[in-house]
């Protein structure tokens, strides 16, 4: 083959690859994590039960009572996970007294849907925080929520839009999910990374129903305030798409009251497990403090 249809082919072979990846990956993006047994882990009172997202998508989850709790506290698991990744948290805080719900978010799971990629799963807290009211089971009690990685940004925005809920802990989380996306749109060809061609937001729009463009935290979370606000992001955090000037960001457009734990080591939302005793105590002591 002659140098000039070599480098034709290369030629064709790269703008096949611009238009069709960011068509492959949409799709990928979309497919949310499998299932994950784990309720025979739990040695505490449980049941499971479902629930209405706020679009009424179908969703799943557990449900932890606790006697005499001051607060029930929602799950929200990270990017492609389930809940039985949550199962940890969950522990901790129902031994500190707290009632917890941890859920499949949807396209994730036994939950329905489409995976939403951080545009559609605050609809799902909404849903939550609706099951739990409804359902008398609060009493008293308040609502508070954690989420994880991509969980920690839908619980800013749930938040945000969301009175009922009285605080929030984001931990690992992201300030705007169209950037994300934008930090990940390059082909993985060193000196030859090429962006990709701009379609591929407006497609990830279409598959999920909803609008990547509104899916901004750092827009949002002013609203917050006056409702306590705990960020936690750790220091070594290299994951690209959350980087610790996302939290660093969010802090700044936060209102008051609101408090930002860098854990030292943890990589990317892996600080409970690294100093999992300092991240419990300071969890706590949050939640402690937003429902005296």
């Amino acid at each position: 083959m002659s140098p000039r249809r070599v480098i034709a082919a290369i030629a064709v072979a790269l703008l096949l690859a611009w238009a069709v990846v960011p068509l492959a990956r949409g799709l990928l993006l979309v497919r949310g994590g499998a299932a994950t047994p784990f309720s025979a882990a739990l040695t505490v009172p449980h049941e499971e039960v479902t629930f209405a997202a706020s679009d009424g998508v179908r969703i799943a989850g557990t449900y932890l009572p606790a006697d005499g709790a001051r607060a029930t506290v929602v799950l929200v698991h990270g990017f492609k996970n389930t809940r039985a990744d949550m199962l940890e948290h969950a522990l901790f805080l129902h031994a500190a007294g707290y009632a917890v719900l941890l859920y499949d978010s949807r396209g994730c799971g036994q939950s329905g849907g489409t995976f939403g990629v951080g545009a559609a799963e605050d609809r799902d807290i909404t849903g939550a925080v609706d099951f739990l009211k409804a359902a008398a089971r609060l009493g008293s009690t308040h609502v508070a929520v954690l989420g994880v990685s991509l969980g920690a940004g839908d619980a800013l925005l749930a938040t945000a839009r969301d009175p009922r809920i009285e605080a929030v802990v984001a931990d690992s989380s992201w300030a705007d999910e169209r950037v994300q996306l934008e930090r990940m749109a390059t082909l993985p060809l060193g000196p030859l990374a090429l962006p990709l061609l701009p379609y591929e937001p407006a497609l990830v729009d279409a598959l999920v129903g909803a609008r990547l463009e509104d899916a901004r935290p750092r827009d949002e979370v002013a609203r917050i305030a006056p409702r306590p606000l705990l960020l936690i992001h750790s220091a070594d955090d290299q994951n690209a798409t959350t980087p610790l000037a996302d939290a660093q960001a969010l802090l700044a457009a936060a209102g008051e009251p609101k408090e930002l734990w860098i854990a030292p080591r943890g990589g990317h939302a892996g600080a409970f497990g690294a100093v999992r005793d300092e991240y419990t105590r300071r969890v706590i002591a949050f939640l402690r403090g937003a429902f005296r």
